[in-house]
């Protein structure tokens, strides 16, 4: 009777441990290949890393899946994904999505391409400033409002390969991306000689702005999901994992 109640005990300790570990909860992440923070390694960079374990301080599993840029935003309205990274907030955005705490501050510039060292490099303190000039741009990005707003003439691509790659064949006069991804993309598609043809305006686009989470509003439990979240995030700065991180990656610590 003993040995029974032993087997009996054992299956249900095995039992429980199994739930336990189904009951871990399991979140899409959409993103697009946006290097050097979501490279072609997806698992090996830097958001997909710093997301493992913040997911590790939540008790949660994240699942990455790559689409275009348009297709992210869609998926999370749908409820298919929880969250899409990296985005920025908007007027616009804000009436529909949440935003977690910035899980990344940098900068945008508008990039130019000089091939002679005599082409005259643009100046603006408005973005009206800049009518005339060929703008590069992304479907789905952030600036698209603004860019229709100050009525610039925007040639619009699927990718920051496009565009580098339509600035240099003198396509576009201008593109604005984070500068940090920016540079990273031009070193990675061009030859020295051809990077020491590439510039930025003085003035940048956006300062110091932050890349956040980004989920919908009517996600289920969302506030408290996006509250957890944020602790989590809070918890790898504070013990210098996320500097690591970084450091890791080749970033530039700011938060």
């Amino acid at each position: 009777m003993h040995r029974i109640v032993q087997i009996v005990a054992f299956v249900c300790l095995m039992l429980i441990g199994s739930m336990g570990a189904k009951a871990q909860q399991s979140l899409v992440v959409v993103s697009n290949i946006y290097p050097p923070y979501v490279t072609e390694d997806v698992q090996n960079s830097f958001l997909p890393a710093l997301f493992d374990e913040i997911g590790k301080e939540m008790g949660v599993r994240f699942e990455f899946k790559i689409l275009p840029w348009l297709r992210c935003e869609k998926q999370v309205e749908n409820h298919d994904a929880w969250g899409a990274i990296p985005y920025r907030k908007t007027e616009d955005r804000e009436k529909t999505f949440a935003f977690s705490e910035p899980i990344y501050l940098q900068d945008s510039h508008f990039f130019g391409y000089d091939a002679d060292g005599h082409k005259p490099r643009a100046t603006f303190d408005e973005l009206t400033d800049l009518r005339g000039y060929r703008i590069g741009g992304i479907n789905g990005y952030y600036y698209e409002p603004w860019f229709e707003q100050a009525g610039l003439d925007v040639d619009y691509a699927n990718s920051e390969e496009q565009n580098f790659r339509r600035l240099k064949a003198g396509r576009i006069d201008l593109f604005s991306t984070a500068t940090t991804m920016g540079w990273h993309q031009i070193k990675t598609l061009f030859p020295p000689e051809e990077v020491a043809h590439f510039y930025t305006l003085d003035k940048p686009l956006v300062e110091g702005a932050g890349l956040y989470l980004m989920t919908a509003q009517t996600f289920p439990q969302n506030d408290v999901l996006l509250k957890r979240f944020n602790v989590a995030l809070n918890t790898v700065k504070t013990t210098g994992t996320y500097g690591e991180l970084v450091e890791k990656f080749g970033l530039k610590l700011r938060y």
